[in-house]
């Protein structure tokens, strides 16, 4: 029942982190450490590439285990989000993953997504949904998610127009959800009854228009010009409440673009998918053919380049490293395989006629490589062969 609520919250956090109070945040933290396992020389985040999608990865986190001693407790993310900017283009788009969705972590199996940071914090969740995604993340963002009525009331409530009656108690679980129909402003309290109500006729579908609803209900709020105003309060209660790994700067560069992007520019996407009970547990399994279409739509269809990677040197892991690098500078690698043969001495990007500018744009990454155009037509985009002198 508190998805939404979290969701909402991620979403909000990023984007008062990023309004125009990024020279404020900037003042407020130049001289001020990052949180313990913030450090990025030590995570897995990705250099971003120069003009490339910046990709944030947002995590909600949940209270973990009731009576359990701060130290010693171990928090799932709830929601996990993925926010892709474009500066240069002006768009946000923010991918959520279901936290029950299936996957395999590192040292630790088949788990639900939301369990890597249980095991390893936000270095094993950046991990985890870059091997998900198959995209580069470029840095986090870990929210505490006690602190959502307070944020609320500080932008002054949220105006919404509720569709029906809601009417719902539950003592043991300490919710009261009392509202009615009709335009009005929902301070926090109020706001987390709207969230959390879920007695729809339609079941999820419900959940996930209202969910939808007070998503962009918030952002209208935290974009008005009004909300700078409020800033030095709502960053108050964010830095009790949220770790990350953007630096003071690069929240000033966020400042300046959030000030940028109309609401319009804003789209929100869910990973296709279905629930499906494995062995006793409840997942949620992915279509995947649905979600590669969904993850070119997100992340490459902006410009970023397309580019296989062969082995033709015959040493293990050799492609498999050179595509992660490729990958880290925002190219999308989709295809990671063996050459004909391991005979190759020189690495070499082969391309097609109409491909010569997007192969030298690789050349900057890969600078030994070599450069051959493919007269036959046989391939389609760049392909690098990883060479010996790769070694």
């Amino acid at each position: 029942m508190k998805r939404p609520l979290k969701i909402a919250l991620s979403i909000l956090l990023f984007i008062v982190l990023s309004l125009g109070s990024g020279f404020y945040y900037t003042l407020r933290s130049l001289n001020a450490p990052l949180e313990a396992g913030s450090d990025p020389n030590t995570s897995n985040t990705d250099e971003l590439v120069e003009g490339g999608r910046q990709n944030i990865l947002l995590l909600g986190m949940d209270a973990g285990t009731i009576g359990a001693k701060e130290e010693h407790n171990r928090h799932r993310s709830d929601t996990i989000l993925v926010v892709s900017l474009d500066k240069k283009n002006k768009d946000v788009k923010i991918l959520s993953i279901p936290r029950d969705t299936r996957v395999r972590l590192g040292g630790y199996g088949i788990q639900k997504i939301n369990a890597a940071t249980a095991f390893g914090g936000a270095d094993l969740a950046v991990k985890t949904v870059k091997n998900f995604l198959g995209v580069p993340i470029h840095n986090y963002v870990v929210v505490k998610l006690s602190s959502f009525k307070n944020i609320v009331d500080a932008l002054g409530g949220v105006d919404i127009d509720i569709k029906e009656r809601m009417k719902y108690s539950d003592p043991a679980g300490g919710i009261y959800i009392d509202l009615y129909p009709g335009q009005q402003t929902l301070d926090g309290d109020k706001a987390e009854q709207f969230v959390r109500y879920r007695g729809y006729a339609d079941a999820d579908i419900g959940r996930v228009k209202a969910q939808q609803q007070f998503v962009e209900a918030l952002i209208k709020k935290a974009l008005k010009p009004a909300t700078l105003l409020k800033l030095p309060k709502i960053i108050d209660i964010i830095q009790e409440n949220v770790e990350t790994d953007i630096q003071p700067l690069e929240m000033a560069s966020l400042a300046n673009f959030a000030r940028q992007v109309k609401h319009e520019d804003i789209k929100m996407y869910i990973v296709p998918g279905e629930g499906k009970y494995i062995s006793g547990t409840s997942y949620f399994i992915p279509f995947q053919n649905q979600l590669d279409e969904m993850i070119d739509e997100i992340f490459f269809a902006d410009g970023n380049i397309k580019v296989a990677v062969l082995n033709g040197n015959g040493a293990k892991g050799v492609a498999s490293k050179v595509a992660s690098k490729l990958e880290s500078q925002g190219f999308k690698v989709v295809t990671v395989a063996n050459a004909d043969n391991f005979d190759y001495e020189t690495t070499t990007i082969i391309y097609p006629k109409d491909k010569k500018s997007e192969a030298e744009e690789i050349a900057k990454v890969l600078t030994q490589a070599r450069l051959e155009e493919e007269a036959d037509n046989s391939i389609v985009l760049p392909t690098i062969i990883v060479g010996k002198d790769a070694n």
